[in-house]
């Protein structure tokens, strides 16, 4: 149940990540989403659990869902599935 709730805190920050990306950037190719997702939370991880390799494998988990809401064409719905899918294998 915990991870229902907390890929859905990742998804918005992709999803609206994406959107301010495109929007302050112009460039709708490049996942804003994952970058912002991935920054936050690698930072996150690597300050709280005091390891550099837990924040890259952080911030590289973030930028992969962030492509897949570009590959998936910015569906929320079927890119939730695939992120929590991703998140708990």
């Amino acid at each position: 149940m915990y991870y229902i709730f907390e890929v859905v805190l990742v998804w918005l920050v992709v999803c609206f990540g994406q959107r301010a990306g495109e929007l302050w950037f112009s460039r709708k190719n490049i996942p804003w989403g994952g970058i912002t997702a991935g920054l936050s939370w690698g930072l996150v991880h690597a300050l709280t659990k005091g390891s550099i390799t837990i924040g890259l494998s952080a911030l590289l988990a973030g930028i992969l869902y962030g492509v897949i809401y570009l590959l998936l064409k910015k569906k929320a719905p079927v890119t939730y599935l695939f992120i929590l899918l991703a998140f708990v294998i």
